[in-house]
């Protein structure tokens, strides 16, 4: 398979096994294991990091770590405040441990084009294993695929993400590789079995960003973009006998543009989250969605399946307006770098992983969204 030449480094096994322990640990083999996978990931992650340090390493681009520094200082408001609840005390904890390493690590990690390929190499491997442990499912009666321990919405996320970096790779110039194209054509009946609307929506859109907006071309020809689509879709269409029957209702809604039951909850959540926002300016406090809004009567672990909705009503206005700004400084630095094979992954990266945060879970479960966005400030540094 021909993908970014450059070895792939235990620092970015890592960082990518912190990245998605959520999703894989609740697996029959890793939930096993006799300490959780994401403390023992982060463990990994912070020796890996002292011990550059002790070497001497420092951040990539001071600008960018300092950006990211103020960010996390807006999250206090809401810490402060947080609700007296199990939910909001693990929200807290997990934001300032996991969460904030997975935005620190790159500044140190993420140097140069190899470093950022070493990132974007492992991520595609987990997003890889996901994927592969969601077809293993395929024909078990279930309603949907999904892995072992994260659901359908992480496998959904996984089997998008492997789908965009397959397609991207195959829109370069040089030999058309099969093994490539068949990884990106199963990547993407894989998202389609999920039944995950957000990650597909959210796919579509950053592939056609990366290919339209970017600085530069891919420099492959139409006929062989055209060819790539097409076996792609062949693909899919031929899977579609093989596919549980709730993916296939929710995916031809989502074609027809109808709104399902989640879609209808999100949009309560985000019209009543709005109307409190005005009276908040300091925010309601981490966990405090369920006080303010309550759509799940009485249970604690309530938010509003939108990042910006949810830093905002529970951090205040500052953190709404910093997530705002960080987010469109890392889109603006990822495009900088646009113009090459690795600038356009991570651009399509960034954009895909900031759909999936406005449309489904809550701010700790956007780490993959935290370390690209510091990966594109570090080589969107000026």
């Amino acid at each position: 398979m021909r993908g970014l030449p450059v070895p792939l480094p235990p620092r970015f096994l890592a960082l990518g096994a912190l990245l998605f322990a959520g999703a894989l640990k609740g697996g029959p083999v890793l939930s096993r294991l006799p300490l959780d996978l994401t403390l023992l990931a982060g463990t990994a992650l912070g020796g890996v990091l002292l011990l550059a340090w002790m070497r001497g390493a420092r951040a990539a681009s001071g600008w960018g770590l300092g950006l990211t520094g103020v960010w996390y200082l807006t999250f206090l408001p809401g810490a402060a405040l947080a609700a007296p609840t199990a939910y909001a005390f693990q929200k807290v904890a997990t934001l300032y441990s996991f969460s904030l390493l997975a935005s620190l690590a790159p500044f140190v990690l993420v140097r140069d084009r190899e470093d950022l390929r070493g990132l974007l190499n492992a991520t595609a491997i987990f997003c890889m294993v996901l994927t592969a442990d969601g077809l293993l499912g395929l024909g078990q009666g279930g309603q949907r695929l999904e892995t072992a321990g994260g659901g359908t919405i992480a496998l959904g996320r996984a089997a998008g993400f492997l789908f965009l970096f397959g397609a991207l790779l195959l829109a370069r110039p040089g030999p058309l590789s099969l093994p490539l194209l068949g990884l990106t054509g199963a990547a993407a009946v894989t998202a389609v079995f999920s039944g995950s609307r957000g990650p597909m929506g959210g796919a579509l859109l950053a592939l056609a960003v990366a290919l339209g907006l970017g600085r530069r071309g891919t420099g492959a020809p139409a006929s062989r973009l055209l060819l790539c689509a097409g076996a792609v879709a062949l693909a899919v269409g031929l899977s579609l006998a093989l596919a549980p029957p709730g993916s296939l209702q929710r995916t031809g809604s989502f074609l027809r543009g109808e709104f399902g039951t989640s879609e209808r909850y999100r949009a309560v959540a985000a019209r009543a989250s709005w109307e409190r926002l005005g009276g908040l300016p300091w925010g309601a406090g981490w966990g405090g969605f369920a006080a303010q809004v309550d759509l799940d009567g009485g249970t604690g672990r309530q938010y509003p399946h939108n990042l910006l909705l949810e830093v905002t009503l529970e951090s205040g206005w500052a953190c709404g307006a910093l997530t705002t700004l960080v987010l469109g400084a890392g889109l603006g630095a990822a495009w900088t770098r646009s113009d090459r094979p690795e600038g356009r992954i991570l651009l399509a990266g960034l954009v895909f992983w900031i759909v999936n945060a406005l449309v489904s879970g809550d701010v700790n479960d956007n780490r993959p969204l935290f370390a690209f966005l510091s990966a594109a400030l570090c080589q969107g540094a000026p």
